[in-house]
């Protein structure tokens, strides 16, 4: 069930809109086993929980602004905002609510991978300096090439796929609901911005950009690429060996782009604007918008997403689901592309094709009602893998 909010019309300039917290109207949804005693614990205890997403009207057609090096977008252009009141499930308790039925990168574009306190990853982790740049490269890049790797190695048998040829982090961002630039918090002019939660319904990538992104990896570093002077104190002009990567985009090659989350609160878990992502299997094609994003020295886009609605017009909302109360030793992992998707491959939806796996996951904070008022405020990092799979 969802109800669209008043939205703001017109199709000139817009600003990001903010995340909003659902009215009173709409309640959590417990479950059944848990008494008021235990509900403090939100990952038990929580089966659904209301949200206002940040959808684009299905009138919008195209939208576009600048980003600078910083990674900070102009005024939009375009965007015809309908925010709209949704359930976010508890991922934790499975899909639909069945435990046994396991939410998982290779059918619904996401999956969590949780570790203990002790384990040496995770240990590392925690000592790290997450507003230094060189540490999270140097230390924590190749932590979150290993849980892609692993995490796909262990689904392998599920789509036939040859062995992983390689995997690289290549990007990332620090957010924080309270925001303040790392410069300002290191005393620095190097250290990374810290961004907003992305409180927008988006895909990371569209049919033209997942393409162009494993490309680019495949060329000199741009201005704004986050491992320019590792390669190029490397001696080495790109990440990708262009060769592999032409094979790719040839389609003799599987690619694949997958985010790693994680909270970056070693004390804490994470109440306060937590990420939701949609099951891909209930996205299509006609419920995506373009955006295209100007850098300096390249363009690029994603996708903004329309509320779910059937061919008649009626609507078939999408499936949100949601990790409640995260901690430091949980990662979440987001497909944002898959080369051997159903939507990669010119289908309408992935679900039309059962043979193969999800494209990419429609995916947003949320303002979470359960959240205490005292919460301590997210701070999380995002990295962006890449993965390219032998030839076929």
């Amino acid at each position: 069930m969802s109800a669209s909010l008043s939205a703001g019309r017109g199709s000139g300039s817009s600003a990001w809109p903010t995340m909003l917290r659902p009215s009173s109207d709409h309640c959590i949804e417990y479950c059944d086993s848990i008494s008021n005693h235990d509900k403090s614990s939100a990952a038990a205890a929580i089966r659904s929980v209301p949200a206002v997403m940040n959808y684009v009207s299905s009138e919008t057609t195209e939208i576009s602004a600048r980003r600078d090096v910083g990674g900070s977008d102009s005024t939009l252009i375009g965007a015809i905002w309908e925010p709209t009141v949704i359930r976010v499930a508890n991922a934790r308790l499975g899909k639909r609510g069945d435990t046994e039925n396991k939410l998982t990168l290779d059918r619904n574009g996401f999956e969590l991978v949780s570790k203990t306190d002790q384990d040496p990853a995770v240990k590392m982790i925690k000592q790290l300096d997450f507003l230094d740049q060189d540490q999270i490269i140097k230390n924590y890049y190749p932590v979150c090439e290993q849980i892609v790797s692993d995490a796909i190695q262990s689904q392998k048998a599920a789509d036939s796929s040859p062995p992983i040829a390689a995997v690289f982090a290549f990007d990332h961002n620090v957010s924080g609901s309270t925001v303040k630039s790392a410069s300002e918090s290191k005393g620095t002019t190097t250290a990374p911005q810290i961004q907003n939660p992305a409180g927008i319904v988006h895909a990371d990538y569209t049919r033209t950009s997942a393409p162009k992104r494993l490309d680019d990896l495949s060329k000199p570093p741009k201005l704004n690429d986050v491992l320019r002077d590792k390669l190029l104190a490397e001696n080495r002009n790109s990440l990708l060996d262009p060769q592999m990567v032409q094979e790719a985009l040839g389609g003799k090659r599987r690619f694949a782009f997958v985010n790693v989350w994680r909270n970056l609160d070693a004390e804490n878990p994470v109440k306060d604007c937590p990420l939701a992502c949609v099951d891909a299997s209930t996205s299509t094609m006609r419920d995506l918008r373009v955006f295209k994003i100007h850098y300096v020295d390249r363009v690029g886009e994603n996708y903004f997403v329309c509320p779910s609605s059937t061919k008649s017009g009626h609507n078939n909302q999408h499936d949100w689901y949601y990790y409640p109360e995260m901690t430091m030793s949980e990662a979440l992992l987001l497909k944002q592309w898959d080369s051997l998707g159903g939507i990669a491959h010119g289908s309408e939806a992935d679900d039309e094709d059962d043979s193969r796996p999800s494209t990419f996951t429609i995916h947003s904070a949320l303002i979470d009602p359960s959240c205490p008022p005292n919460a301590p405020t997210r701070v999380s990092i995002e990295v962006r893998c890449v993965v390219v799979w032998e030839t076929d």
